[in-house]
């Protein structure tokens, strides 16, 4: 149950929202509480004060008899649900309950008896006293006491009244909080269940929508209603997710499918050489040339699957950088005595320019495969009588090393795709002469992971020239 966010969000709404309407319904109902009460002592002690002024005129229009002007206040005060007593020096001049009209029952005010302590506390100090009694009426009674000076005497009045009315009153709304609070929780839950509903409602649909797409249908993508919202950027998020994944399949797909393909040749003649070596009884040199065959083949699908290796390992994350301090003046001198040779054969003049020492720290067997793929490739696309030209060179913030050639130059619009794997500009004679198309991308890797780049300009029937820029 509670596995559902909706119902985990409705949960927490509703006692967020109860915690808040109990705090404020407490305070409410503490305020009101007081109010009441403090308005039924406002109500005593003015009852008080009125009665003991009326005592008072009384005293003086009777020659100070305190028995006729008690039985005077009586008949002038009559409060109705209230209970007066008027006290002298300890003694009880007299004490009367008002019936309210229309009593339901009799009260037990008739037979209060005020405590001492009230009396003693008017006669300390002339302001009235109010004092609680728990002990006299179901509610209890609420009582007020005022002493008065006339003619030498201390007199106390005391007026009382009984808290049913008010506890009825308070009663009351508390069965009003009663019954209001679960039902505006049980609304607010409600409308929270529906708001919560409606809010991830669109995160349902996205869910059927991501649970449609698999790898054959990776163009699908999740609908966006309102790309400014949290929702509408997480579909967002997702769908450029779902782009770069689209993109990596494809990618996979493409490189699976050329991988297959300069497999698929080279294995092809090694196996037709192995067929026609076998098929019948041949000399020995027509054997030594099937084998010599073989055993280019095989040396090129060598080359074409440690190139691969290095193209996936670097795709994983695989291949670590092993940095160390060289001179990459030496290694580019050693890269160019390695293909001298090659050079020669191809009838192709290698010159390399003269540098000062350029201090590096890289991986020493990334950059050499680096230099040495730009050599080979400026060698085999350089015409006999042609000529390659290295150079190295240096400032404070980068090294950059240039293999400019006079070869057949590339195509402006295959400018941009040359580092793209088993990107051939001439299918058939980068075939012929070895080539796999993995060479200039995997020197563009070890140049990205070196934190450098590499740029290629160009002009058809005028050579190449490859930059490759390292931060120092």
């Amino acid at each position: 149950m509670f596995n559902s966010v909706r119902t985990r969000l409705t949960v927490w709404y509703v006692l967020i929202f109860g915690a808040l309407l109990m705090m404020f319904g407490g305070w409410l109902y503490w305020l009101l509480a007081r109010n009441v009460h403090t308005s039924l002592d406002q109500m005593l002690a003015n009852a008080v004060r009125t009665a003991v002024i009326g005592f008072e005129s009384q005293m003086i229009e009777n020659n100070h008899d305190p028995r006729i002007a008690t039985a005077h206040t009586f008949t002038e005060f009559n409060p109705p649900g209230q209970y007066l007593a008027i006290w002298s020096e300890g003694k009880l001049l007299g004490a009367q309950y008002f019936d309210p009209p229309h009593a339901s029952s009799a009260s037990h005010l008739e037979k209060l008896v005020p405590p001492a302590s009230i009396i003693a506390d008017a006669l300390r100090e002339p302001r009235p006293h109010l004092l609680t009694i728990d002990d006299v009426e179901v509610d209890g009674c609420r009582m007020a006491a005022l002493a008065t000076r006339v003619a030498g005497h201390d007199y106390v009045i005391v007026v009382a009244e009984s808290r049913r009315e008010t506890m009825a009153q308070l009663r009351s709304l508390r069965q009003v909080f009663f019954l209001v609070i679960p039902a505006m929780l049980l609304i607010a839950g409600l409308a929270g269940w529906l708001l919560a509903r409606k809010s991830l409602g669109q995160i349902a649909v996205m869910t059927e929508q991501a649970e449609l797409i698999n790898a054959r249908n990776l163009h699908e993508r999740l609908p966006v209603n309102n790309p400014r919202d949290e929702l509408g950027r997480l579909a967002l998020v997702f769908n450029q997710l779902l782009s770069r994944l689209e993109h990596s399949f494809d990618g996979m797909r493409e490189f699976t499918a050329d991988a297959s393909h300069e497999l698929r040749t080279p294995l092809a003649i090694i196996r037709g050489e192995a067929d026609v070596a076998l098929g019948q009884e041949r000399s020995v040199a027509e054997y030594k040339e099937s084998l010599a065959i073989i055993q280019d083949e095989a040396r090129h699908l060598t080359r074409l699957v440690d190139d691969m290796l290095a193209l996936a390992r670097a795709d994983a994350g695989a291949r670590q950088l092993k940095r160390e301090e060289l001179y990459l003046n030496d290694l580019l001198v050693d890269c160019c005595h390695a293909v001298r040779a090659l050079a020669s054969h191809q009838g192709v003049v290698l010159n390399l320019l003269p540098s000062q020492d350029v201090l590096y720290r890289g991986d020493q067997e990334l950059l050499r495969r680096l230099i040495l793929n730009l050599l080979d490739n400026a060698v085999k696309y350089t015409p006999r009588g042609g000529v390659v030209t290295v150079q190295l060179s240096q400032t404070d913030d980068a090294i950059t090393l240039s293999v400019a050639d006079t070869g057949i130059g590339i195509p402006a619009e295959a400018v941009g795709q040359v580092f793209e794997r088993f990107y051939r500009v001439d299918k058939a004679r980068s075939r012929a002469e070895g080539g796999s198309g993995l060479g200039l991308p995997i020197v563009k890797w070890v140049a990205e992971v070196h934190g450098g780049d590499v740029v290629l300009t160009s002009e058809p029937g005028q050579g190449s020239t490859f930059t490759v820029s390292l931060p120092r």
